[in-house]
């Protein structure tokens, strides 16, 4: 993966644009206007390779800066519904200097949402996290029913 490959997925990326910008005339034309004989990737490999690859270096990032941290993370845990109307369960880790690093969102559209099955996924995404040797210091979810009796 090229340091051209990167900078071309985070610029799809940040300005929400389909991989299939690669593959646009325009795109194409500007590219070449300002490099000629410039090939850009196709969608398959920016959506396929690239974006895997990215998100592998990005993830193996955060595992470090979380381990590295002395005084621990705090996990923070909410639910909400995506446009796909699917349950899903976030956790974004904090270091002490309260940086915000995404880690992980886990679909629980076929579960139910008790208290119980919140402690679970909770529980299991702590322990993922201490298996990393990551240090969970504190823990915060959002004030819905299941959550805060979760807590």
């Amino acid at each position: 993966m090229s340091l051209f490959e990167i900078l071309l997925l985070r610029l799809i990326v940040s300005n929400g644009l389909p991989f299939t910008f690669v593959e646009n005339e325009e795109t194409i034309a500007i590219f070449q206007f300002i490099a000629p004989g410039i090939k850009l990737p196709k969608r398959k490999a920016i959506s396929g390779r690239v974006l895997k690859k990215s998100s592998e270096a990005l993830q193996e990032n955060i595992i470090k800066v979380a381990k590295d941290d002395q005084d621990g993370v705090t996990a923070t845990f909410d639910g909400w519904t995506n446009v796909k109307t699917e349950q899903l369960l976030g956790v974004v880790i904090m270091t002490s200097e309260g940086r915000p690093y995404v880690w992980k969102a886990a679909d629980i559209s076929s579960e139910r949402e008790t208290h119980v099955e919140i402690m679970e996924k909770t529980e299991a995404m702590i322990t993922e996290l201490e298996e990393k040797s990551i240090n969970v210091c504190a823990v915060v979810t959002d004030s819905a029913g299941a959550y805060a009796a979760a807590r």
